[in-house]
């Protein structure tokens, strides 16, 4: 259902499931467990920090993946956009030291 290049793998290393849906390596939705019980979904990881992100609630896990893959969806070319960008501005790791 997802599209080439969407994946869902574990957000961080403390997540027992896949919880993080990523696009070339970025993440661009997040599910998260409530401590009350429940899930909800972060949408637009791709944008900076400071960006508005929307949550919503779940009614379970496996419905909180199936909406995070129908926005993705809906979302495509723009995802694929805006990822392409994150990436291309990443700062390099490389040393361009000389002497």
């Amino acid at each position: 259902m997802l599209p080439a290049g969407f994946i869902w793998t574990r957000r961080c290393h403390l997540s027992t499931v896949d919880d993080g849906l990523h696009l070339d390596g970025e993440a661009v939705a997040y599910l998260i467990d409530k401590v009350d019980g429940g899930w909800f979904a972060v949408l637009e990881m791709q944008r900076p920090p400071e960006a508005k992100r929307p949550h919503r609630d779940c009614s379970s896990f496996d419905a909180g993946r199936l909406g995070c893959e129908l926005w993705a969806l809906r979302h495509e070319e723009r995802l694929r956009r805006e990822v392409a960008v994150k990436i291309a501005t990443r700062p390099s790791n490389h040393w361009k030291g000389g002497g």
